[in-house]
């Protein structure tokens, strides 16, 4: 077909089967969607030092949790806070968003 394009694999925690963290890691992935929201949010208004207070605090929860992907998009973000270039806040602040929703589809909320 045409045009179609695979999605990609969905994101799992590396600490899914850890009975100490299950309860945090539904919490964390629940709540993505709104994280997401705020970052988007930030980088829209142009509120650079809130976009890199949340993503400093993304950073340090989602490696906790299992998700070192997510960890390392939220530093991109935040690294590119300090980039003159808006696009490439922009473009990290997308790239953590597909991530997100890569560990939505991974997570055991998700619909088979």
């Amino acid at each position: 077909m045409a045009g179609y394009e695979r999605p990609e694999p969905a994101l799992r925690s590396s600490r899914e089967s850890d009975p100490e963290v299950e309860f945090q890691i539904d919490a964390f992935v629940i709540g993505l969607g709104e994280t997401v929201d705020s970052l988007q949010d930030a980088e829209a208004a142009g509120r650079l030092a809130l976009l890199r207070d949340l993503s400093e605090s993304l950073i340090h929860r989602a490696r906790e949790l299992g998700y070192e992907s997510l960890s390392d998009a939220a530093r991109q973000v935040a690294e590119a806070c300090g980039d003159p270039n808006p696009e490439a806040t922009r473009k990290a602040v997308e790239s953590f968003t597909e991530l997100s929703k890569r560990a939505r589809r991974g997570h055991r909320s998700a619909a088979p």
